[in-house]
């Protein structure tokens, strides 16, 4: 393959991420929802908080001993075992080399800084089917973006209106309360006001028409995922049950 590249979380991905972790975490159905494949691994590690201790984040910039990824690789976590799971562990050079990463602020990768933002994973994942409403939706992006766009114009949620459809005129809105995820605001977080009954819904974070999302610098999402920015990003699933 290409060389890695000359910037550690490039070193990472590239001899680390990819090569090893991506056996089990790539996709939507990534164990714990956490991917680290090339395009989502930055915006699903850094201030984001792991899911089997919420008080630690995956990766918390400037501290690699709080860091529950340094945690799992090393095998110090209080929680589970070592990663990589039912393999090698990693060297300590590879080790060495996320501790250092990590100390030195988190930074992300170059082509990161320069590209739209995009969705990079979500909860619940595209197509999937649930028995019961989660506390939180959650959509995830390769970069922070302006929390003062999280409005009802920009992230909309609806549901089909028992025919499984958005395009017959019966579609049903729901109100959702909005806020930035993380220090860095890199994911927004969707409450739902009410009860949801089972029924095929739609999350919609527009990055065209009068209102869109955008980054702190200004520049729209890249919603359609076409390398450019503007288009909406669609996440369509299905509720089952009664939300507990």
């Amino acid at each position: 393959g290409p060389p890695p590249g000359d910037d550690d979380f490039t070193v990472i991905q590239d001899t680390i991420f990819t090569p090893v972790c991506t056996v089990c975490h790539a996709g939507a159905q990534a164990p714990l929802g956490l991917r680290l494949d090339e395009g989502a691994s930055y915006a699903m590690l850094v201030d984001i908080a792991s899911v089997e201790i919420p008080g630690v984040p995956r990766v918390d910039p400037g501290d690699p001993d709080n860091s529950y990824l340094v945690q799992k690789v090393a095998g110090t976590a209080a929680v589970g075992g070592q990663m990589p799971l039912g393999g090698p562990p990693l060297s300590t050079e590879q080790i060495t080399l996320i501790r250092q990463w990590i100390a030195a602020g988190a930074a992300p990768p170059p082509a990161t800084l320069a590209a739209p933002a995009t969705l990079v994973a979500s909860a619940p994942a595209a197509g999937e089917t649930m028995t019961g409403m989660p506390e939180e939706l959650l959509a995830v992006f390769s970069r922070p973006l302006d929390p003062n766009l999280l409005l009802e114009t920009t992230v909309t949620l609806s549901a089909a209106g028992g025919d499984g459809g958005f395009d017959e005129g019966n579609e049903v809105p729901i109100a959702v309360r909005l806020r930035a995820g993380g220090p860095r605001g890199a994911s927004i977080r969707v409450s739902v006001v009410g009860r949801l009954p089972p029924d095929a819904y739609e999350l919609r974070l527009h990055g065209s028409g009068p209102a869109m999302l955008a980054d702190l610098g200004g520049q729209p999402i890249d919603g359609d995922g076409d390398g450019s920015t503007g288009g909406d990003a669609v996440v369509r699933f299905r509720i089952t049950g009664d939300q507990q």
